[in-house]
């Protein structure tokens, strides 16, 4: 299970800054229960994956272009694949998480 939290812009600058010293609003923040190799130890039980916040106010504006349930669930998606482990500091590896996004945007 996990938690999601659909915040404004002034709460996403201030977890941005308090838990990743960025002071700057972002569009999605993970924040894992469990480190990767722990996650992958859970198998066959219910874990707390962890929690997700999310900016309402982008969402919306992104959402003026295509619809707000296509852009809530890409970012939930994209913060659900950093409580698995995955991430985009290198190209190849924002490749591969965008991949996997888009695999399970697909089923949606």
């Amino acid at each position: 299970s996990l938690t999601i939290l659909l915040t404004d812009n002034s709460k996403m600058k201030y977890l941005n800054k308090k838990f990743r010293n960025k002071n700057k609003i972002t569009d999605v923040l993970s924040f894992p229960n469990l480190e990767p190799a722990d996650l992958k130890k859970k198998i066959n039980t219910e874990i707390y994956l962890g929690d997700i916040a999310l900016s309402y106010e982008i969402i919306n504006r992104r959402s003026k272009d295509s619809n707000f349930n296509l852009e809530f669930d890409k970012m939930w998606i994209h913060g659900y694949l950093h409580l698995l482990g995955y991430n985009h500091k290198k190209f190849k590896d924002y490749k591969i998480m965008k991949k996997t996004e888009d695999k399970i945007l697909k089923i949606l």
